[in-house]
């Protein structure tokens, strides 16, 4: 982590400002203060302090265990309910207020007409087109996405969309993420929902329908993507995996035509099925009754430790094999 401090302020980037103090926004401020930065966290609530104070504390045991930069310290975290104060002399803005489009395009032209023109300003909207948020900005070229998923200090991707108009932005914050331990995926091109939600979304869909057919209940389901593909995909993408799925590469062709002939066979929802709201709320019910009858507590300790020893894990592998982290 020392390194990646170092690395970080070679981009001239020290201090980070968190618009919004909700689970996400926290989530921001936790990560970049592993990475040793001074971090002001914005929020006009102000009671979001409170839950801020008691979000870092919890999220310690597991900062300290993914390793922190030497100078890495809560008390470099501030919040502030004045936007004016959170944003002066800042080097990054990671806006992560609600989920209204509307609003955000208002709150990203306050951003950016309070800030330094050269200062990147990245939404962690989860779905959100950049060439939407940016429209009403005075520096649209400087403003994108860069998508997290939760909790960000724990799971390391970030998505980033709209560099194809915000090219040199893009570059800042992709070697700015990544000096701060992030793994970073630039899409070539926007699209509603980016790369990762919209493969959730997928297989939500497929959960909900193999639900409605009565085949399995939902924690058998969880079961059985947790202790199956999720193992694998937490080293190699889906498309790796189908590649190692056949003796020889060069049978790869025919092997593709076999998953497609499985395609056809009905190992996918019908084209025709669509859940409706009754569907989703009969999820909700048998969620809440089943996988979060006990609440949270115990399912997010069992995240956190586990999200910290697959991430060790397969860092010794990394090293212990020398693969390079992707790009």
């Amino acid at each position: 982590m020392a390194e990646q401090k170092s690395r970080g302020n070679a981009h001239g980037i020290s201090k980070v400002t968190c618009i919004g103090g909700g689970l996400i926004g926290a989530g921001w401020a936790a990560h970049f203060m592993r990475a040793g930065l001074d971090v002001v966290v914005y929020d006009p609530a102000a009671e979001r302090e409170a839950f801020l104070k008691e979000y870092l504390a919890k999220a310690m045991p597991q900062l300290a265990e993914l390793g922190m930069a030497p100078s890495a310290s809560p008390s470099r975290v501030h919040f502030t309910a004045n936007m004016i104060e959170a944003l002066e002399g800042t080097d990054f803005v990671q806006e992560s207020a609600t989920e209204n489009v509307d609003a955000k395009i208002k709150l990203i032209g306050e951003i950016d007409a309070l800030t330094a023109p050269g200062v990147v300003i990245a939404s962690s909207s989860s779905g959100f087109l950049a060439a939407h948020l940016r429209r009403h900005a005075r520096h649209p070229e400087r403003i994108l996405i860069g998508h997290p998923f939760n909790p960000p200090y724990l799971v390391p991707l970030v998505e980033i969309a709209g560099g194809d108009v915000a090219c040199q932005a893009a570059a800042t914050a992709s070697a700015f993420y990544r000096s701060t331990g992030c793994e970073v995926v630039a899409l070539d091109k926007e699209i509603p929902g980016y790369i990762g939600n919209r493969i959730q979304f997928a297989v939500w869909r497929e959960i909900l329908y193999i639900m409605s057919q009565g085949v399995a209940d939902l924690q058998a389901i969880d079961t059985a993507i947790a202790a199956g593909p999720a193992i694998r995909w937490a080293v190699i993408g889906p498309s790796s995996v189908f590649f190692l799925a056949v003796r020889d590469p060069v049978l790869y062709g025919a092997g593709i035509e076999g998953l497609a002939d499985e395609m056809e066979r009905g190992y996918l929802a019908p084209p025709s099925f669509q859940p409706d709201r009754e569907l989703m709320q009969i999820y909700a019910e048998q969620v809440a009754k089943g996988i979060g009858a006990n609440g949270q507590a115990e399912l997010l300790e069992w995240r956190d430790a586990g999200v910290v020893a697959i991430r060790a894990a397969l860092k010794r592998a990394r090293e212990r094999l020398k693969v390079p982290k992707g790009d």
